[in-house]
């Protein structure tokens, strides 16, 4: 049979529009099969990711979704803890990606040893980025995996890291994000502004079906949502002028999704305090709780603590 110039433009069309949907898997409608988390893992594979920054900064990272950040000072005991500049986080597909940007006050190993993240057991390998000097840690289980890496530069110490449970896919979105990372002048990325970012959609690969509409107690679900970023609230002009003190309490959701949802406020402080606790909650990126297998949703209560220093 020979086709016409006509045929022969249809039939590539059609070749076409076929390998979009396939992806080009050579299997074709193996893509179409398998369960719901196993569909979402290779989308989560294949999604585009964006490149961040901080404006004036000296790093960038690629991350899945826009994240949270919080600008601040701790104020208390500053050379052990280290003067937290900025603090990020992303959550995707049951993965944590968390950036600790502190002021240099001590050398890397002295910072690392303070750090909560590591132990000397999980040391991994020495790392340069960029010309500068950093250190990775990893750490794993039969439940999660963690990867931690430090820098340390002229100005600041880094702390970048990913962690997941095995029921998203940390083996694509860890070092997808720890190879992302670069250090240069002023280095360019869509710029990261103080602020929850992104909220994470409706999770499909994990949560079963109509999860969303139920909500476990810290006793049903195991394990329970772990979180890895807890931004700090700051205080208020208002509130430090009038030396206001004491705990907000609230009540709210750790969702199946990873967002966190449903904030109710049990106790509260004047002068825009409350407001702070509750755009500080909005921030935390965390594991979700674990129920028969998946993702859940559950209650937790929040307790945020203003004391003037």
């Amino acid at each position: 049979m020979v086709l016409n110039s006509r045929e022969i433009s249809r039939l590539l069309t059609l070749l076409s529009i076929s390998a979009v949907l396939f992806n080009g898997n050579a299997n074709g409608l193996s893509l179409a099969v398998g369960t719901p988390h196993e569909v979402s893992m290779r989308s989560q594979a294949s999604r585009e990711w964006d490149r961040y920054a901080v404006r004036g900064g000296e790093f960038s990272v690629s991350l899945p979704t826009a994240p949270s950040m919080t600008t601040y000072e701790l104020r208390s005991d500053p050379l052990s803890k280290g003067r937290i500049r900025h603090l990020i986080g992303a959550y995707s597909q049951g993965v944590v990606y968390a950036i600790y940007v502190a002021e240099r006050k001590q050398s890397l190993e002295d910072f690392i040893g303070k750090s909560a993240y590591v132990s000397s057991g999980e040391f991994k390998r020495d790392l340069t980025v960029g010309g500068f000097r950093g250190k990775e840690y990893a750490f794993q289980d039969a439940s999660i995996k963690r990867v931690t890496q430090y820098f340390i530069t002229n100005r600041y110490i880094y702390t970048f890291i990913a962690q997941g449970s095995y029921l998203g896919n940390p083996d694509v979105g860890i070092p997808r994000f720890l190879e992302s990372i670069k250090f240069e002048p002023n280095a360019t990325g869509i710029a990261i502004v103080d602020g929850p970012g992104e909220q994470p959609a409706v999770d499909s690969a994990a949560a079963t079906e109509g999860s969303e509409s139920r909500i476990f107690s810290g006793k049903e679900v195991a394990p329970k949502a772990m979180v890895i970023t807890k931004p700090e609230p700051t205080y208020t002009d208002e509130a430090r002028n009038n030396q206001v003190t004491g705990p907000v309490i609230l009540r709210c959701v750790f969702s199946s999704s990873g967002s966190v949802t449903k904030i109710r406020l049990v106790s509260g402080l004047p002068f825009g305090l409350s407001e702070k606790a509750i755009e500080a909650a909005r921030q935390i990126r965390f594991i979700p709780a674990i129920k028969d297998g998946h993702f859940a949703s559950m209650y937790i209560q929040l307790e945020y603590n203003f004391n003037l220093y």
